[in-house]
């Protein structure tokens, strides 16, 4: 992950508060990079910026599930998709960190395909959510 997210990362912040979702930082989360529970997102401290804006976002994506039902594989997928999408809208390089990640889960580009929607719709929410004209930050 390259570059500076900066003030986004500040009004992701607040979007999160704003949702009454607890944040917090953690080592005992390693090798973790953020984890999610129903009203709390929890990082692990000392990541890059860019980075830690991206694993916020993905937790993030975890907040408004597609569906109960839902396997570990597609809601990896689908929270690696809306994380790709939103720091790709910021002016975050990605290189193949997504992609690497959601080999993880099996490469399986069906599944890709099949959470598009689910993960545009999400990605929209946080990018509106963060836009420069929605806070008093500037960008």
């Amino acid at each position: 992950m390259t570059g500076d997210p900066s003030a986004y990362f500040e009004r992701l912040t607040k979007y999160i508060a704003e949702e009454n979702i607890a944040l917090e930082y953690s080592d005992e989360i390693a090798p973790a990079k953020g984890t999610a529970v129903p009203g709390k997102i929890t990082l692990l401290p000392g990541q890059a910026p860019a980075e830690l804006f991206s694993t916020c976002g993905h937790e993030l994506a975890y907040r408004a599930a597609r569906r109960a039902e839902t396997t570990k594989r597609i809601r990896e997928t689908e929270a690696e998709g809306v994380a790709f999408v939103v720091c790709s809208a910021i002016g975050l390089g990605t290189g193949t960190a997504s992609q690497d990640y959601v080999g993880l889960y099996g490469r399986d580009a069906k599944l890709l395909v099949e959470s598009l929607e689910y993960a545009q719709q999400t990605a929209s929410r946080i990018l509106t959510a963060i836009a420069p004209e929605n806070s008093a930050t500037p960008a």
